[in-house]
């Protein structure tokens, strides 16, 4: 097996460290980098890039701090192409994990689980294939299938509910009015059975 350079992205150190750990004891991996915040992740990606040096495989927790992973992955999807994502998360709620695939993950594993359900989404990955730990599966589906009940706008501002954003950001990004945005919300209560924001991130995000 030619070797494999990972790259990982996660904001407590001890946790970084053993992540590096694991695999730099697997022959085939290679660490060429790491970071722990959202910044420093893209400029040493932009760093690796100039030097033609990516990372086949970015292991990328989603909390880090006040940045969101998410932004990490929208920038690696549109620029950096030939580097693979795999989602290292204690945050594995359906509309998280959604988000993360629609974004271009192709892996997602829970924190909670064995270090061996990551070596195996990684391995996954490297081999072209996706892999989503069984036990989000469901959750994810019956998700899937709520989005499939709202209407195309309903789903953004849903999406971008779960992304913790405030009502003034999404209208500003889906240039719509604070009024609209109301009106949107009010009928996605109405069919998911939530009565706010909090009750919406608590239950999807």
């Amino acid at each position: 097996m030619k070797e494999v350079n990972f790259f990982v992205v996660e904001d407590h150190s001890l946790t970084n460290l053993g992540i590096r750990q694991f695999f730099a004891g697997k022959p085939e991996y290679k660490c060429c980098g790491f970071a722990s915040d959202r910044d420093e992740a893209l400029e040493k990606l932009a760093e690796l890039a100039v030097k033609d040096n990516l990372p086949d495989i970015l292991i990328l927790d989603l909390n880090l701090g006040e940045c969101s992973g998410l932004d990490i992955l929208k920038v690696v999807k549109e620029k950096y192409t030939s580097t693979k994502v795999v989602v290292y998360s204690m945050y594995t709620n359906p509309g998280i994990l959604s988000l993360a695939l629609d974004n271009g993950a192709l892996g997602f594993v829970s924190k909670d689980s064995m270090e061996s359900e990551l070596l195996k989404a990684v391995y996954e990955v490297v081999h072209g294939g996706s892999y989503v730990q069984q036990t989000l599966v469901t959750s994810l589906f019956t998700y899937r299938s709520l989005l499939d009940s709202l209407t195309k706008q309903e789903q953004n501002i849903l999406k971008k509910i779960i992304e913790r954003k405030e009502n003034e950001q999404i209208a500003s990004e889906l240039n719509l009015t604070i009024r609209s945005v109301e009106n949107y919300l009010s009928r996605i209560y109405s069919k998911t059975g939530c009565r706010g924001h909090e009750e919406l991130v608590a239950k999807f995000g």
